[in-house]
């Protein structure tokens, strides 16, 4: 962009100077010549900085769900495919409920025993045949076998696990016959939902004129040629730099880099654009058109449109 506001700008001195010869072209007017491009690109960039500013870290970030079974046993069938599209509730993986099926059959059979009992000593009870101790203890075993049934039940159906959202399971390298066990340290699958984040990175003094709700256009190498629309959904502040970890020594403030301070702002993409496939990871360019000094918000635009039409170029030696 700046290269054409150059070449008008050249076209239009030729005209003036060499054309026509409406002016002298001396010393005082070879200065003015170069000083003008000079002086208002360096203005117009910095106002574009501050009213429009741009950046090249837009990421895609999507959620990642660890899956981990809730009971331990041997898995009988895998019918999650690696990097497949799934829906929410479609089955994962299933391990072997046998065992469970067995504890469920067991607890039924000690629950019908004590709640016969705890009949028979009712009745007893009211006739004066029996103790009042009996009967108490057989509630107090009917109410455990109870909880215990409902806990094998559970038990019982988490030998199924289901997507969680809609999405699909990356690097699947679960297979059958393999044994599972439910430790949150060493998750089975790694599961990538479909719903995502959209956040662009800026430095702190380009965001004093941002507001939620400010025009957004974004150019992913993933769409060459086409400027993605949005909205400003929040600015986030706040990251690392800005909290103390919880520890008995006391915080250096030497010796370890501190990583550059930008600041995220989460952009809501417009409805014509929700459904279009962003990939977790994909990277781009970005720009917020604030309220002020709307005129020139036409340059950065066509700035963004001309990167995204070089998102085109794959610049490879082979």
């Amino acid at each position: 962009m700046e290269a054409l506001l150059l070449g008008i700008y050249a076209f239009f001195v030729w005209l003036i100077f060499f054309k026509f010869k409406w002016l002298p072209w001396n010393t005082t007017s070879q200065v003015i010549v170069v000083t003008i491009p000079v002086v208002g690109l360096a203005t117009l960039i910095l106002l574009l900085n501050i009213v429009a500013p741009s950046s090249h870290d837009v990421r895609v970030i999507k959620y990642v769900v660890q899956i981990n079974p809730q009971v331990r046993g041997r898995v009988i069938e895998v019918p999650a495919e690696g990097n497949k599209p799934m829906k929410k509730g479609d089955v994962l993986f299933r391990i072997d409920p046998t065992p469970f099926e067995l504890d469920v059959k067991r607890i039924e059979a000690q629950l019908s025993l004590s709640e016969t009992r705890l009949k028979q000593s009712s009745q007893l009870a009211k006739t004066g045949a029996g103790s009042k101790f009996d009967e108490e203890r057989y509630e107090s075993d009917v109410r455990q076998l109870t909880a215990q049934l409902d806990q094998a039940r559970w038990d019982l159906s988490q030998t199924t696990t289901y997507a969680p959202a809609d999405g699909s399971a990356i690097n699947l390298q679960l297979r059958v016959g393999s044994y599972v066990t439910p430790m949150p340290m060493v998750p089975v699958m790694s599961f990538v939902e479909n719903e995502y984040q959209l956040i662009a990175l800026f430095h702190q003094n380009e965001l004093h004129q941002v507001e939620p709700g400010n025009e957004v256009e974004i150019a992913l190498p993933t769409y060459p040629g086409r400027v993605i629309k949005g909205k400003v959904e929040s600015i986030v502040w706040a990251q690392g730099q800005g909290q103390l970890p919880l520890s008995g020594m006391i915080p250096q403030t030497a010796f370890i880099p501190l990583p550059e301070g930008r600041f995220p702002v989460k952009i809501d993409l417009a409805e014509k654009d929700r459904a279009l496939f962003l990939a977790a990871g994909a990277q781009g360019d970005a720009a917020i058109y604030t309220h002020h000094l709307e005129p020139i918000h036409i340059i950065r635009k066509v700035i963004l449109r001309v990167g995204s039409y070089t998102n085109y170029l794959v610049l490879k030696l082979h």
